[in-house]
C-alpha cells in the first residue's frame, strides 16, 4: 500500500507542473500578442497616413501659388515701406513709380515723369558712384580760412549736411503675364498701368502718402489691396485664386 501512495503523489506533482508551464506559456504568448501590432492595425494606420498625405500635399501646393501669386503685393509693400522711411530720415519726398513693367522706388524728382526720363535716371543710377548717407563727425572746416582744412580758431564749427544718394532706387520686374490697376482717391475709376504710362505714388517729409488701391490680376489669382495713407500699410485686401 505504502508504494501506491507514493506513485499517487508522484502522478498529482507532475500534473500540476505541467499545468503551471502550459498557463505561464499562455500568458506569456497573450503579453506578446498584446504588445505586437496585428496585421489589421498595420493596414489602418498605413490608410489613415495615406490620406492625411493626398490631404497634405494639395494643401502645400495651394499654399506655393498662393505666395508666388502674391509676390507683386509682397515687392510693392516693401518699396513703399522703404520710400517712406528714406523720406522721413531725409526730410524730402520719396516716390514709388508704376509703368507697365513693374515698380520703381526713387527720390521724388519730377511730378510729370515719364517714362523714358524714368529709364534714364535708372540708366545713370547704374553708373553713379556709391555715396555714403551721413558725414563723419567731426570733420570741420574753419569759416574765417574761406571753408579750408586749416583750423584757426577754437569754435565749434556746424558740421556739414549729410550728402544722401541721389541715384539711389529699387526696381521690381512683373511677371509678363500679371497685368494691374492703380486707384488714386481722386480718380473716379482705377487706371490700367499700361504702354508708356508713368504714375506716380509720392511719400512727403512727414511720412504722409495717398491711400492708394492696387489690383493685381494674374493667371490664377487676383487681388485687390488698399493702402493705408499714414504708414503705407495694408488695411484690406480681397482674394480670389482661381
Amino acid at each position: 500500500m505504502k508504494p501506491a501512495c507514493r506513485s499517487t503523489k508522484t502522478s498529482h506533482d507532475a500534473s500540476d507542473a505541467l499545468t503551471t508551464r502550459h498557463d505561464s506559456f499562455i500568458r506569456q504568448g497573450t503579453a506578446a500578442s498584446a504588445r505586437a501590432f496585428t496585421l489589421v492595425e498595420i493596414v489602418i494606420a498605413l490608410t489613415i497616413v495615406a490620406v492625411l498625405a493626398a490631404a497634405t500635399v494639395p494643401m502645400l501646393k495651394g499654399f506655393q501659388e498662393e505666395r508666388l501669386a502674391r509676390e507683386p503685393i509682397t515687392a510693392l509693400l516693401k518699396l513703399a515701406r522703404e520710400a517712406r522711411m528714406r523720406a522721413m530720415q531725409e526730410k524730402r519726398p520719396y516716390q514709388v513709380a508704376f509703368h507697365a513693367t513693374g515698380f520703381t522706388a526713387s527720390r521724388y524728382f519730377n511730378p510729370y515723369l515719364q517714362l523714358a526720363e524714368l529709364n534714364e535716371f535708372l540708366t545713370a543710377a547704374d553708373t553713379a558712384p556709391t555715396v555714403e548717407s551721413t558725414v563723419e563727425q567731426g570733420e570741420k572746416t574753419d569759416l574765417d580760412n574761406g571753408g579750408g582744412s586749416n583750423k584757426t580758431t577754437e569754435l565749434p564749427l556746424a558740421p556739414p549736411p549729410p550728402k544722401y544718394d541721389e541715384h539711389w532706387s529699387e526696381n521690381y520686374e512683373l511677371p509678363k503675364e500679371v497685368k494691374y490697376q492703380i486707384q488714386h482717391w481722386y480718380d473716379a475709376e482705377p487706371t490700367p498701368i499700361e504702354g508708356e504710362m508713368v504714375k506716380l505714388w509720392v511719400f512727403q517729409p512727414s511720412g504722409v502718402c495717398q491711400p492708394l488701391k492696387v489690383h493685381v490680376e494674374g493667371p490664377s489669382s487676383t487681388f485687390d489691396v488698399e493702402f493705408a495713407a499714414l504708414t503705407a500699410d495694408i488695411v484690406k485686401e480681397t482674394v480670389d485664386l482661381r
